[in-house]
């Protein structure tokens, strides 16, 4: 179900801070281009996801203030 596996992404970030799109996809068990569609889904929801471009770059979720 796409609900669990957005959920799934954002612990999955946040536990291990950075990660490319293809050890997300790996654990969520769906292709890369599901999770770019998964991580502009949770962006327009309003989570503060970012990701780098380039050879190695990776999304990430960036830490409120409350989250220190």
């Amino acid at each position: 179900m796409r609900a669990d596996r957005l959920v799934s992404l954002v612990l999955l970030l946040q536990a291990r801070g950075r990660m490319t799109a293809g050890d997300l996809a790996a654990e969520a068990g769906v292709s890369v281009r599901t999770i770019y569609r998964d991580l502009a889904a949770l962006s327009a929801a309003g989570v503060p996801v970012f990701a780098e471009s380039g050879p190695g770059s990776s999304p990430a979720t960036r830490r409120c203030p409350a989250d220190h």
